[in-house]
């Protein structure tokens, strides 16, 4: 039993939370939408991730993450340990 991926996916790590359009830096887990979000910019491992597009409050959104800035709305971007 992977002790650490368990605590990763209950948010024991903390996150990042954004209210303005800044972007957050750092190494993510999980993109979290408090509100209806609509993402600027975003860095990491999912490919032509789709901008300029409203994605719905209570999304969650799995992947790795370096940079993420939204245009519109409050998001967590949950930390990643490894």
């Amino acid at each position: 039993m992977n002790v650490g991926a368990n605590r990763q996916l209950a948010g024991e790590y903390g996150g990042v939370a954004n209210t303005d359009t800044s972007a957050v830096t750092g190494n993510f887990q999980r993109i979290q939408c408090v509100t209806a979000c609509t993402f600027s910019a975003v860095s990491g491992n999912i490919t032509n991730f789709p901008t300029s597009v409203s994605i719905a409050a209570g999304t969650e959104i799995p992947g790795v993450f370096t940079s993420v800035a939204a245009s519109a709305g409050t998001f967590i971007a949950h930390n990643r340990m490894y």
